[in-house]
């Protein structure tokens, strides 16, 4: 390279339209770099949320395989036949415990499949009995 060449360079570098045009080139890269990292943070946000919400539904899954092996064990099976049903096991005998008066449990008779008849409506006409049911305090 000639000196000339040389003093071209070296005008170029320190004129003012250079230094502009490095300073907006800077500026540029600098936004840029900015936008990136806001970006890579939001994605970073939104993968913790992601990772949380996983755990929370694999909790829950977990959750409801536990309820799904429970509901098909023989004790619920069992239970929801006693409570749903009104089942019982052969040869068990089933006491009824209720909320009444001595006046009242004397007034019944337990037949032999546990069904309980009151003696006091024998007799009584059948829309009476109705007329009770749907009218009496």
């Amino acid at each position: 390279m000639t000196s000339s060449g040389k003093n071209w360079i070296k005008k170029t570098l320190s004129s003012k339209v250079f230094l502009f045009i490095i300073t907006l080139a800077l500026i540029g890269l600098a936004v840029n770099v900015g936008r990136e990292s806001y970006r890579k943070y939001q994605l970073t946000q939104e993968i913790d949320q992601l990772k949380l919400e996983i755990e929370r539904i694999e909790g829950k899954n977990e959750q409801l395989a536990n309820l799904m092996e429970y509901l098909k064990e023989d004790e619920y099976i069992e239970k929801e036949a006693r409570l749903k049903l009104n089942l019982k096991k052969p040869g068990e005998k089933v006491i009824i415990l209720a909320d009444r008066t001595e006046e009242e449990i004397e007034n019944q008779e337990v037949q032999e499949d546990n069904i309980f008849i009151n003696r006091e409506n024998d007799g009584a006409a059948n829309h009476w009995e109705w007329w009770q049911y749907f009218f009496a305090p």
